[in-house]
């Protein structure tokens, strides 16, 4: 009688261990070849930062670099503490958070007004306002705010004269007007990036569902709040959060319009940390101010990232 072998079962011993291998190998190789620019992302981005919280911790500044023993002398939480009890630092705060919020809204609402009316109007027409915004959107920052410093100057600017307050008026004193100016150009400069990124996600939304929801009695509103803004949101979110990032780093708008000297009503968080490091010398401030800055956006932008994840999730 002769010995006959077993069939192996099916889904046990070496039959199912190479697949799985498989699978394993096939999970790392996303990873290794990402792992280059993940590399250079690190040492471009995160090193600057590491660098950064560093000198927020220590007592760097002008005077100290002719002193051995003070230069880059670690003071531990003193940088923080002196910033969080100025009161210079809160109203800073307030104001940076108030102008951004007001920047950040207005070039939302105008941009999605833009791409709705993108949206609506012939071919030819969406044509020509393309071409104008991305125009407007190729002007760099430095040009756009001269244009609007002259645009606004006491003396001779076209404002002053088109409403009769010609060597009368000066925008760029008072608080509410400088403010004003310069959300002006912050927006004008935004708006035409949200509006083709905007008009690109209205471009995804099925006419047939527009169409229905309108036979259903739906009207415009009802339309875009329950149909269009759904579809939307993912894109709507992304542009909210970068928008936040852009407008809290407001600086070459601020600095040009008021001729390189903005007065402290005129400071946000990048201005008073240009201000500290560059002018005063207090190098170990200023990384402070920017620190502060950085998990003051994070704070911001994190209900925007929660609900980007969310819906990525849902969508899987």
């Amino acid at each position: 009688m002769t010995d006959q072998s077993l069939p192996t079962p099916v889904g046990t011993g070496r039959g199912r261990s190479a697949p799985a291998a498989k699978r394993r190998h096939g999970g790392l190789a996303p990873y290794l070849l990402l792992s280059p620019s993940l590399l250079i992302i690190v040492a471009i981005f995160g090193l600057p930062l590491i660098v950064m919280f560093i000198l927020s911790f220590q007592n760097w500044s002008q005077i100290n670099e002719f002193s051995s023993a003070l230069k880059g002398q670690w003071t531990g939480f003193t940088n923080y503490t002196t910033l969080l009890t100025d009161s210079q630092f809160w109203q800073t705060t307030l104001r940076t958070v108030v102008t951004a919020t007001l920047m950040v809204g207005l070039s939302m609402t105008i941009g999605m007004l833009f791409a709705l009316l993108m949206r609506q109007v012939s071919t030819w027409a969406r044509y020509i306002l393309t071409f104008a915004l991305i125009l407007v959107w190729s002007i760099p920052a430095l040009v756009s705010t001269l244009v609007f410093q002259w645009m606004f100057n006491r003396q001779y600017g076209i404002v002053n004269v088109l409403l009769g307050y010609n060597n009368v008026h000066d925008w760029l004193v008072s608080s509410i007007d400088g403010w004003g100016v310069v959300i002006a150009v912050v927006v004008w400069g935004a708006t035409p990036m949200v509006s083709i990124m905007m008009y690109a996600a209205l471009t995804q939304v099925p006419s047939e569902l527009v169409e229905a929801a309108q036979l259903d009695g739906a009207n415009r509103r009802q339309v875009f709040r329950h149909v269009i803004e759904p579809i939307i949101r993912p894109v709507v979110l992304i542009m909210t959060s970068l928008s936040v990032f852009w407008d809290f780093q407001v600086f070459t708008q601020i600095f040009v319009l008021f001729s390189n000297q903005p007065n402290t009503q005129f400071y946000n968080l990048g201005i008073w940390s240009y201000v500290e490091g560059w002018q005063y010398g207090n190098y170990g401030v200023a990384t402070t101010i920017t620190a502060c800055t950085m998990v003051i956006m994070l704070v911001i932008t994190i209900p925007y990232l929660r609900q980007l994840l969310r819906i990525g999730g849902d969508a899987r």
